[in-house]
């Protein structure tokens, strides 16, 4: 039987009034979970339904802006998740 360990990975990233490409994730993640010095938190979760392509959820509403890369992942701007000048603390999970 597994131990259901995952791989996990925790860093940070400044938000800004563009694109965010995080390509330093050391595998391709299946959860992401976001924090924002600005009291807002989102989540994005592969294959779950209603979170494909770009959408995910943050406690502001369910958004679009979040896409799971190989390596990462992409913000774009304008998420919820991506404020300006905000630090944004994230997990990820395989």
């Amino acid at each position: 039987m597994s131990s259901g360990a995952a791989n996990k990975f925790q860093s940070s990233f400044t938000g800004a009034a563009a694109d965010i490409d995080v390509e330093k994730v050391p595998f391709q993640p299946r959860t992401i979970k976001f924090w924002a010095t600005g009291g807002v938190w989102g989540v994005k979760i592969a294959d779950l339904v209603g979170m494909d392509g770009a959408n995910y959820l943050s406690n502001t509403a369910a958004d679009v802006g979040v896409t799971i890369n190989s390596d990462g992942f992409t913000v774009a701007n304008g998420a919820d998740v991506n404020v300006s000048g905000e630090i944004v603390y994230y997990e990820c999970e395989d």
